[in-house]
């Protein structure tokens, strides 16, 4: 994929931020209330803002944190990988090169994983 390899630092807009803030919120809210509650007060302690802010502005950092949480790397994959398979959930496809961007700390190539997916779902649906 050859959007990976662009050297710029990507910037997340305001509105896609507060998209994927509420979509990752929301699923693990719903799917995991005492997770949430526990994992959103680490991060809160540690960084002063929310699991969600923290996963957008510094993915990597994030994904290292969580290991810690969950004191593993794979359940911590595990984590991300269900969480981006439902905000990917129109495009798969990108899971994958997120899930390796997050792994070897490219905060830009995961961030431009998801403004290029999820910018292509949001062209789709506008055509429909």
């Amino acid at each position: 994929m050859e959007f990976l390899n662009r050297k710029r630092e990507e910037i997340i807009s305001e509105e896609l931020r507060e998209f994927i803030r509420k979509e990752v919120t929301n699923y693990i809210k719903k799917s995991s209330p005492g997770t949430y509650a526990s994992l959103n007060r680490y991060y809160i302690v540690i960084f002063k803002k929310g699991f969600a802010d923290i996963l957008i502005e510094r993915p990597g950092k994030c994904y290292q944190i969580l290991a810690k949480f969950f004191n593993s790397y794979d359940t911590a994959e595990f984590f991300i990988h269900c969480i981006l398979e439902r905000l990917l959930a129109s495009n798969p496809f990108y899971v994958a090169p997120a899930i390796i961007a997050l792994k070897e700390g490219n905060d830009n190539g995961f961030k431009r994983v998801l403004i290029h997916a999820l910018s292509r779902e949001r062209k789709r649906k506008t055509m429909i």
